[in-house]
């Protein structure tokens, strides 16, 4: 049996040299029927894009077949002039900001189950696209930090002093009407005894209004430039910009209107591109 072993972020850069790939693209949302490198943390992998808006990304498993023996020649799309095959019927829905490169574009008239292969073979090809299908909302918190704390003997007055804040913040905090940013994440985690990540991890659900903005292509490059200079993953940064965005409109009134949904996300990120410069 063929074993494949699971493509890392260099994987596809080079595959990018061996096909010839154009530069990073900043289409928020891309076609039918093109072909997209998609990488988040560390997991890595190409998907055909078969329906998209700017909040969800319905894609197919796509796999280049160099050697040109795995799949048979009926199976077969092609691409660059490179053999390859698709997976049609284990689709998924992804999030925009997760795709960063087009490759090119395949026919859809092609459309079918796919090719029928050993299921193991078949886990192996879809299990990237099953992380990142969970990705974004995997990153959001379970609400579950009034539960930690209170189980931790924390105090209202220890947070607002841990944070500097009124007393009024360490209730709200306490009572899961405010989420904790990653700056309040770092100051109270020195105080008691749970990491940034994990008081992060487990703050209030965002509304879903926040979580599907939060999706978008438009977000992808801020994003990623966040990470690398803060030297952190993407689902750290996405985490700290959901809540210190949603954090600081609550503080100034929670307008939760689209338009300005997306100007403080925008706002914020460049506040803090611009303070980690």
């Amino acid at each position: 049996m063929i074993d494949l072993p699971p493509l890392t972020r260099a994987d596809l850069i080079e595959l990018g040299r061996r096909i010839k790939i154009p530069q990073q693209v900043e289409a928020l949302t891309p076609e039918p029927g093109e072909v997209w490198r998609a990488l988040w943390d560390e997991t890595a992998t190409l998907v055909v894009i078969l329906e998209a808006t700017e909040i969800s990304i319905r894609v197919a498993p796509f796999f280049f077949d160099f050697d040109d023996l795995i799949f048979n020649e009926e199976d077969q799309v092609a691409l660059a002039g490179q053999p390859a095959v698709v997976l049609w019927s284990q689709a998924r829905n992804i999030a925009p900001l997760t795709l960063d490169a087009a490759f090119g574009s395949v026919p859809l008239t092609r459309l079918t189950t796919g090719p029928i292969i050993d299921q193991v073979l078949e886990s192996q090809m879809t299990e990237p696209l099953d992380t990142l299908a969970a990705l974004t909302r995997d990153s959001e918190g379970d609400g579950t930090l009034r539960e930690r704390l209170l189980g931790l003997h924390i105090s209202p007055r220890q947070i607002a002093e841990a944070l500097g804040q009124p007393l009024v913040v360490g209730a709200n905090i306490l009572r899961n009407r405010r989420p904790v940013t990653s700056e309040e994440a770092e100051a109270l985690a020195a105080a008691v005894p749970l990491t940034a990540n994990e008081i992060l991890s487990s703050n209030p659900t965002l509304p879903q209004q926040w979580q599907d903005e939060l999706q978008s292509a438009a977000y992808r490059r801020p994003v990623r430039n966040l990470a690398r200079q803060r030297r952190k993953s993407d689902s750290e940064v996405w985490r700290s910009v959901a809540y210190g965005s949603y954090a600081l409109a609550a503080r100034q009134g929670n307008n939760l209107e689209t338009a300005s949904v997306r100007a403080r996300i925008h706002s914020y990120l460049q506040s803090e591109l611009e303070r980690n410069d």
